[in-house]
């Protein structure tokens, strides 16, 4: 007869995680399911012994336990006490019982690196609360047929994505990433778009040779550096060997980076459009300049969309035994005519002072 848990779940976390895992709990109680959280047991934990109520709790009176790891919860003493409770229910149960989720990067001793986990970066609140439901209904992080095929539209599909990691999992999530991540500027690239900046600071007229250097100088740093978020190396390091599983954190941050470039490109543009001139022709020589980003932040956006478009086929064109080779390049460049426009403006600007 299967064993009843007072519990489906018993989250074990630090204080100061509370606000993302307070989210999660909610929505999983609001799924119907029985979550222990200590704000929610207040009157149970009233004059109860914690040092032997907890432990009941971890090892006896939950189906699971959901572990939220993070270096605050690695530095705290009574999250130890949870820990030692959970792995040692963990040990004992043949099937699966510890549910880690990670918030960032720790390490936590004595949770097994061949233990499957979450990461709550990436999925959010409402991936993590929709895995655990999934786990609670019966589905299985480690391959339950979930994944529909294509680079995931929700953190819902992307929880779905990282816990099953079929073939080719690792373009899939950094599609998804990237997407996600260049629309959260969206409003950003609107402003890009209509060329408008908040004032920032006032140039005067003979200083602006100066500033050109120095912004030509940064932007033509930025179009080089680029290079290397996708060169092979990362790539191959990011997204593994042919045969090789990649690395989650990789890829995560190589999307991270790549998203990182074309906001700075948007950020470079808003800066010299919000110079203030005391003249027309200084400021037409930054708005000119400001063109200089128009093709990077276009291409960088446009080959997300591209690249999403690519990865949506890799599932059928696997299953039809098809051999897939995928290489990220994006060329970023400052076409001529946007120079022309900059040396006209310029060259405008130096007879209205004289240089």
């Amino acid at each position: 007869m299967p064993h009843r848990y007072e519990y489906d779940v018993a989250v074990t976390f630090a204080g100061e995680d509370r606000q993302f895992v307070q989210a999660v709990v909610r929505q999983v109680t609001d799924a119907g399911y029985k979550v222990f959280y200590d704000q929610d047991e207040q009157v149970a934990l009233w004059g109860e012994e914690l040092t032997e109520y907890f432990p009941k709790v971890y090892e006896q009176r939950s189906r699971y336990a959901v572990m939220f790891v993070s270096r605050h919860y690695a530095a705290k003493p009574w999250t130890r006490l949870e820990r030692r409770s959970v792995l040692a229910r963990a040990l004992e149960q043949q099937t699966p019982y510890l549910l880690p989720v990670r918030l960032d990067a720790t390490q936590l001793p004595g949770v097994r690196s061949t233990i499957s986990y979450l990461d709550g970066s990436v999925i959010g609140e409402h991936g993590v609360a929709a895995a655990i439901c999934q786990k609670l209904n019966g589905g299985s992080a480690q391959g339950g047929g979930l994944f529909n095929g294509y680079v995931p539209r929700s953190e819902h599909e992307a929880t779905i994505l990282v816990g099953e990691r079929p073939a080719a999992w690792e373009y899939l999530l950094f599609s998804y990433t990237l997407v996600r991540d260049i629309e959260r500027l969206h409003e950003k690239y609107l402003d890009f778009g209509m060329g408008f900046a908040q004032p920032t600071e006032f140039v005067k007229d003979l200083d602006l040779p100066g500033l050109v250097a120095r912004e030509s100088a940064m932007i033509q740093s930025a179009l080089r550096n680029f290079s290397t978020v996708l060169s092979d190396r990362v790539q191959r390091s990011a997204f593994g060997a042919p045969g090789e599983a990649g690395n989650l954190d990789q890829i995560l941050h190589m999307a991270n980076r790549y998203v990182s470039v074309y906001e700075s490109f948007i950020d470079w543009a808003a800066r010299l459009r919000g110079y203030a001139t005391s003249s027309d022709e200084a400021h037409a020589v930054l708005q000119a300049l400001a063109l200089f980003a128009h093709q990077p932040v276009e291409r960088l956006r446009s080959f997300a969309y591209e690249y999403r478009a690519i990865a949506d086929t890799l599932r059928a064109r696997l299953d039809a035994s098809e051999k897939v080779m995928l290489q990220l390049d994006v060329a970023l460049d400052i076409p001529p005519e946007y120079s022309a426009r900059f040396d006209q403006a310029f060259k405008s600007y130096k007879w209205s002072v004289g240089i």
